[in-house]
Formats: C-alpha cells, sequence, structure tokens
C-alpha cells in the first residue's frame, strides 16, 4: 500500500495597503477537513470490540488514532486473532471537499471510497472493491451511542444492494 500526501505551499503577496491577516474569528474557525476528521474524536485512541451479528463467535477488534500531524485518522481490525484483517487511513480530499478512505486486508483485496460525516461516531462509507469481481460495491454506516460503536453493511452482488450484518462494539481499553 503506497499513500502519498502531497503538500503545496504558496506565496501570497497583497496589494499595497492591503491587509493579509486574517481576523480572529477567522483564524479560530476550524477547517471543513478539521471539523470533519473530529467527528472521529469519540472513536480514537481506544480499542473495540465486537461480536458478528451473523456469527456470534466472530469477534473483531479496531483500533483508530490520528496519525500524519492529525491529518488523518488510521483504524486496524482484526477478526479471530488475524483470520481476516486490515487498515483503513482516511484523510481529506480538497478537490472532493469531503474525507475519503483507503482499505486495505489481508483478504487479497481493497476498496477506495468517500466517507459523509453525519454526527460525531456517526459515518456513512461509500465503497468501490477492487480485486472481487463479484462485489464491486461496499457500503457502510457507523453510529455511536451511549458508548456503542456500531457498523451495518451492504454489499452490491448481482446490482442489488443486500444488507450483510454488521457488529456492536464497546471499548475494551
Amino acid at each position: 500500500m503506497i499513500l502519498i500526501w502531497l503538500a503545496a505551499t504558496a506565496l501570497m503577496t497583497a496589494a499595497p495597503g492591503a491587509s493579509t491577516q486574517s481576523s480572529p474569528a477567522e483564524a479560530a474557525a476550524p477547517s471543513a477537513a478539521a471539523q470533519a476528521l473530529a467527528a472521529f474524536d469519540p472513536l480514537i485512541g481506544k480499542t473495540w470490540r465486537g461480536a458478528s451479528l451473523n456469527a456470534a463467535d466472530t469477534i473483531d477488534e479496531v483500533r483508530f488514532e490520528r496519525i500524519l500531524n492529525g491529518r488523518a485518522i488510521r483504524s486496524t481490525h482484526s477478526v479471530n486473532g488475524g483470520v481476516y484483517a486490515g487498515e483503513t487511513l482516511i484523510t481529506w480530499d480538497p478537490a472532493q471537499n469531503r474525507l475519503v478512505s483507503f482499505y486495505a486486508t489481508n483478504g487479497g483485496f481493497y476498496t477506495t471510497g468517500t466517507i459523509a460525516v453525519r454526527g460525531p461516531g456517526t459515518f456513512e462509507f461509500d465503497q468501490v472493491a477492487h480485486g472481487l469481481p463479484d462485489l464491486p460495491g461496499v457500503r457502510a454506516t457507523t453510529t455511536f451511542e451511549n458508548g456503542v460503536y456500531s457498523i451495518r453493511s451492504r454489499h452490491l452482488i448481482k446490482g442489488e444492494w443486500v444488507d450483510t450484518g454488521g457488529f456492536d462494539y464497546r471499548v475494551v481499553e
């Protein structure tokens, strides 16, 4: 997995007499990127464990952390001690004006897509699967309420969106 984070800087010049300083309100206002990434704050720095809604013996552990000086979120997860595992990188795409993600797995496939923030800990993921010809798309909705982080997923199977289950997670550390 290769992720290249390009950063650009620009020198700004002002016309004579024009101010280049922003007002205190502008300086204090968080960017759209910072606001979107802040929605992950209830999940950050914790390990969450949950059982599959479809099979109680399928246990997933996921951990969220801020990386790249706070400009991205990484989540790693492991099902049943690594039988299946993956890592997600989430960052802001200024061209799309939204969060984007890249998910790599030990199952030999990956996904790319977008994330819509619906509230603290609450998101809608819309992903394109790569390397799984029979599964071109994945959609997931996550919620965070009363200390429970829940995910519900749907897969695009033969042109139809099919509910495929999910997990309800609680903090383990």
